[in-house]
């Protein structure tokens, strides 16, 4: 009989009580019927019961695939924290092109003037290291807002370099830094209420405005989602283009989110992120989950659990302004989520493995070379027909370009800027494929 051990433990059980049997069985022949018929009984409950728990293992596992956990030993922004010790709003971004991710936060001071802090990232885009930079270095040192800031940086004029939008407490506006420098040395420069296409947002927000971007109706611009210190949303439609928006208030059935009011906790803490890659933009309320069940050019949003991630860090829905902020941090392929909160420290959590790779049908069909690249990439098809099409969407979901399949192989993005797209491959009309692209 083999020695017991954790792993042989239910065999081992199984072997003793069969051995104990069979003794009895010699001793008491006239109880071999019944005894095998009892015995057989508690053999059958048994296996069910190996099958159950296997089943439940297997269901812990499929779900630990989407567990996001804190993980402070490996936190790259734990040294830091803003200055004041209240809420914290990161934000990430490759300000400088250089190929990693730079880091801006917003903070939340209680009435007192609130500052953007600067995080630059001195290491690389697999081993990031941050230092604060302060002072004239600092590009948005000399912001002037009230209570609170939020920033959010998006290319909103397409002209190379990111711009930067800032939501702020008490007026609920919404300032515009619109970048003249360049994507290396960004140089940002406040605009006038004539210039800020969303200047109009302090007319409806309550209090605090925060703001989350993305090409929610698959034109191409960044369309925005507002929501206030109420708990109350506000969708504002782009209906410019990708270098000259213009914002206009959606409301009733044309708005995607008016759904979301009927909570009577609000929405608070917006964020966008294709979770389940197919290929249309779905939507985070703090951590809660909204599937996007619509189309490309008309999202609609509903709670979902199917495959939805959970989140070791939950912080208190209402009245807190923390939103996910979705990114790749060492671009090993896994995205990772940070979080502001309520003691001014930064918050990073990372998925249990790396399982939230983008699903691909067929993968045998379809193949992109070199990946990361730092010139173009090439996507070799081996059964494309005359409706398939290629679409790469940056991480807002913004469509960067979309293109028509006339042979076996296609090359795009020498022009891309350095960082992390979505490629989804369509035929009559479906995602047949999909896969994350870095340019170096």
């Amino acid at each position: 009989m083999p020695f017991p051990t954790r792993e042989n433990a239910t065999y081992y059980k199984w072997l003793c009580a069969t051995e104990q049997l069979q003794q009895i069985i010699k001793v008491k022949p006239f109880f071999r019927l019944s005894l095998f018929k009892s015995f057989s009984k508690l053999c059958a409950v048994k296996a069910y019961a190996v099958i159950s728990l296997s089943a439940l293992l297997c269901t812990q596992a499929s779900a630990q695939k989407n567990n996001f956990s804190i993980d402070r030993r490996n936190n790259p922004l734990k040294d830091f924290s803003v200055t004041i010790n209240k809420e914290s709003h990161p934000f990430f971004v490759d300000i400088d092109g250089d190929g990693d991710y730079d880091c801006f936060s917003g903070e939340y001071t209680n009435g007192k003037l609130p500052k953007i802090y600067y995080y630059h990232n001195e290491g690389t885009n697999k081993n990031p290291f941050f230092k604060q930079v302060t002072g004239a270095d600092n590009p948005l040192n000399k912001v002037a807002a009230n209570t609170l800031t939020l920033p959010y940086f998006i290319d909103i004029d397409a002209d190379g370099d990111y711009d930067c939008f800032i939501g702020e407490g008490s007026t609920g506006a919404i300032l515009y830094y619109k970048n003249v420098g360049t994507a290396t040395e960004p140089v940002f420069q406040k605009q006038s209420a004539a210039n800020n296409p969303l200047s109009m947002v302090k007319f409806l927000a309550s209090g605090i405005a925060n703001p989350a971007f993305a090409d929610l109706d698959g034109d191409g611009d960044y369309d925005c989602l507002v929501v206030d210190e109420d708990g109350n949303e506000n969708y504002f439609k782009n209906t410019g283009t990708s270098k000259e928006p213009a914002f206009v208030h959606v409301a009733n059935s044309e708005d995607p989110f008016s759904a979301l009011t009927s909570s009577y906790k609000g929405t608070y803490s917006p964020s966008f992120y294709d979770w389940n890659k197919d290929g249309l933009t779905d939507l985070f309320v703090n951590t809660t989950y909204y599937k996007n069940v619509g189309t490309v050019g008309r999202p609609e949003f509903v709670v979902s659990s199917e495959s939805q991630p959970f989140f070791q860090n939950k912080p208190k829905a209402e009245f807190t302004f923390t939103p996910l902020r979705w990114v790749d941090i060492n671009k090993d392929g896994a995205v990772d989520v940070f979080q502001g909160n309520s003691n001014g420290s930064f918050v990073y959590q990372t998925l249990s493995s790396s399982s939230n790779a983008i699903v691909a049908s067929p993968i045998s069909k379809v193949q992109v070379l070199p990946n990361p690249s730092k010139e173009e990439f090439i996507v070799n098809l081996r059964t494309a027909n005359a409706a398939t099409i290629v679409r790469v969407t940056d991480e807002q979901g913004k469509i960067i370009t979309t293109q028509f399949v006339s042979g076996n192989s296609l090359e795009f993005g020498k022009e891309f800027k350095p960082g992390v797209y979505f490629m989804q491959v369509m035929q009559n009309n479906n995602v047949v494929y999909a896969q994350k692209l870095v340019k170096e």
